[in-house]
């Protein structure tokens, strides 16, 4: 945790704003999280860490899903056919969003 602390710290020193940054696990431009470190709870850990520290979160689609595509294109899996709005991952993510809808987590700096 002093690590992210200082992490933040470095950033907020060169940046104007450091809550405009965004923030995410998974993106088209790599392998995803799982395909790497198969882990789930170090997986919704880092999800949860993307969805509620400083900045925007970004969040790729299928991450809900647990999708563990590799590199570009295998990464951009088809979600239409797969998608469960009962996973493990898609819940977490959901209880996570509904907490920063209700404290409107973007007014609070």
């Amino acid at each position: 945790m002093y690590k992210i602390r200082e992490r933040f710290d470095e950033e907020v020193a060169k940046f104007k704003d450091v809550d405009a940054l965004g923030i995410f696990v998974d993106n088209h431009d790599n392998a995803r999280f799982q395909n790497q470190f198969h882990n789930d709870k170090h997986f919704k850990s880092a999800l949860t860490f993307a969805l509620t520290a400083r900045g925007i979160p970004f969040y790729y689609y299928g991450s809900e899903q647990d999708f563990n595509g590799g590199n570009d294109p295998e990464n951009r899996e088809t979600l239409w056919g797969s998608m469960n709005t009962n996973s493990d991952v898609y819940q977490m993510t959901k209880k996570i969003n509904a907490a920063r809808k209700a404290h409107q987590v973007w007014n609070h700096p």
